[in-house]
């Protein structure tokens, strides 16, 4: 059985790659458990770092969310227990820096896994786009609070409300990628960073990381401001917007939004 994401590891480097063409990549509980054990084993070897790619001339990165695995109604699939958002911490956590190596679309969820990461080098004509919105789905708070983070507000504002991609250059000046290269120039990129990263103190490496974390993270919300988000978030899974979000998904149409 063909693996839907591939584990190697070389020279103290990890590399994990999507290799679910036929969905384009689309973030299904199956593949992001793959992702999360992939994490888990090169966690285990102590690589000094991880590279998150897809397959070398992908023209989508990832598509996203799986749509189809999504609830028709009620229920929340973004909680602290779903695949995707313990493959977020996962990267968030993981003691060496994680590469993500871009080329080709990046779509909905996968670009919050993307912007996850410590370092993002993509193509030129690599393409980012977060997409709730366009199919009225109510993004989870975590969620949102990663993008805030590692993304400015007018940027992500901008993403959020009109659910549009962005080219590799733009999201480069707004600080979501490091670096923008031609195709044939992406593996020498990445070979130029981990070799930087390589020379230096690996403990010192990880402490920082983990100091960056904790400190990015340090905005207290109070426990009524989150109650009150989740009640908005409910009743918009329970909402008519959000039933046509999903019909007008599967009839490969734009959806009619009312607001009820």
């Amino acid at each position: 059985m063909m693996s839907l994401v591939e584990v190697s590891d070389r020279d103290g480097v990890g590399t994990l790659t999507l290799n679910d063409p036929a969905s384009r990549n689309a973030l299904s509980s199956a593949l992001v458990k793959e992702l999360v054990q992939g994490l888990a084993l090169l966690r285990e070897r102590q690589v000094r770092m991880v590279v998150l790619r897809a397959a070398k001339g992908a023209t989508t990165w990832s598509s996203g969310h799986d749509v189809r695995e999504l609830p028709t109604g009620g229920r929340d699939p973004l909680t602290y227990s779903d695949p995707m958002r313990s493959a977020i911490r996962q990267i968030q956590e993981f003691p060496a820096p994680v590469i993500a190596l871009v080329e080709g679309g990046v779509w909905g969820g996968a670009f919050e896994l993307v912007t996850s990461c410590d370092v993002v080098i993509a193509t030129e004509t690599s393409t980012f786009a977060i997409t709730p919105a366009k199919i009225g789905l109510p993004y989870d708070i975590v969620g949102v609070l990663n993008l805030m983070q590692s993304v400015s507000m007018v940027f992500i504002k901008e993403m959020l409300f009109r659910a549009q991609p962005v080219p590799a250059v733009r999201a480069m000046a707004a600080g979501v990628v490091n670096r923008v290269v031609p195709a044939e120039e992406l593996d020498s990129a990445l070979a130029e960073i981990a070799a930087d990263i390589r020379r230096n103190s690996p403990l010192v490496i990880s402490l920082l990381k983990q100091e960056l974390r904790e400190l990015a993270a340090a905005r207290p919300l109070g426990a009524g401001t989150y109650e009150r988000l989740q009640s908005i978030r409910r009743q918009i899974y329970d909402s008519e917007d959000y039933k046509e979000g999903l019909r007008a998904f599967f009839e490969k149409r734009a959806p009619k939004f009312t607001g009820r």
